[in-house]
């Protein structure tokens, strides 16, 4: 965000140093312009700086539609060994969804990436192991489902 806020800035001053050599009358409107470049590059900066001041929670829907229960669910930091708590509970039967939420400092939001795994009642364990800070739908998918590209889809299923 910073970078954009230079990259305004300095496109402002180009300006107004192009205008000022084509004539003094210019020069005034490029005095303005790059006043008024200068005050939206100040306000998004102030903006962006309130917004990564409030860290947004990661909060992931997670659809079981695998056609079985799923018995086990995680949601760990990827290269960890632990686990963590089994959040599936009691089992997320098939058709089911909850939603798990994560919170991390602002300043290290885009460095997180986590690992879901899951396992269905007849044992097939599947995982997904670059997801990434976000707000975001996911749907687990049966084995034979899952044979493209991962065990996952960034969507709701539909009704």
């Amino acid at each position: 965000m910073k970078l954009k806020t230079v990259a305004i800035a300095a496109a402002a001053l180009a300006l107004a140093v192009g205008m000022t050599a084509c004539g003094g009358s210019a020069s005034t409107a490029a005095s303005s312009t790059a006043s008024s470049a200068a005050a939206s590059s100040e306000a998004a900066s102030s903006e962006a700086a309130s917004s990564e001041a409030e860290a947004a929670s990661a909060e992931y829907t997670v659809y079981n539609t695998t056609g079985s229960k799923v018995t086990e669910l995680y949601l760990y930091d990827a290269g960890s060994e632990d686990k963590g708590e089994n959040l599936a509970g009691e089992g997320l039967a098939d058709g089911e969804s909850l939603v798990i939420t994560r919170d991390v400092e602002a300043d290290k939001q885009a460095d997180v990436v986590y690992v879901l795994e899951f396992t269905t009642e007849d044992g097939n364990t599947q995982s997904f192991d670059t997801l990434h800070y976000e707000v975001a739908p996911i749907s687990l998918k049966s084995v034979d489902a899952a044979a493209g590209a991962t065990a996952i889809a960034f969507e709701a299923p539909q009704k």
